[in-house]
């Protein structure tokens, strides 16, 4: 029974893991870098795929399809992560993210 217990820990654990912001971060820029904005929307808030939208209609993102998500380091309070990664210049980046109905998704606000 102990065994059982064990197993079950360990496999809610590392499922957790899968679905935590490293891993929205890194389906969100891989896709953002190869140009597959309405697929980087699904791990976006709604006002990031608006954001995403409107700079894409005047083609101000570019293209890296070899961009390959190398993490930093991540921070979680509550429902708030940050995760910062190495961008494709090889500097480093971080992205807000938020937890809505369970899933951490990129949150990005327009700069004023």
């Amino acid at each position: 029974m102990r065994k059982l217990m064990s197993f079950l820990v360990l496999v809610l654990f590392l499922s957790s893991c899968a679905s935590g912001p490293e891993k929205s971060a890194q389906n969100f820029t891989e896709n953002l870098a190869k140009g597959k904005v309405d697929e980087a929307k699904k791990y976006a808030t709604e006002s990031t795929g608006k954001l995403l939208d409107f700079a894409s209609s005047f083609g101000a993102m570019e293209l890296e399809p070899n961009f390959k998500f190398v993490m930093e380091k991540d921070s979680i309070v509550q429902d708030k992560a940050w995760v910062t990664y190495k961008n494709p210049k090889g500097e480093t980046e971080t992205l807000q993210l938020v937890k809505i109905d369970g899933k951490w998704l990129v949150h990005m606000e327009s700069k004023k």
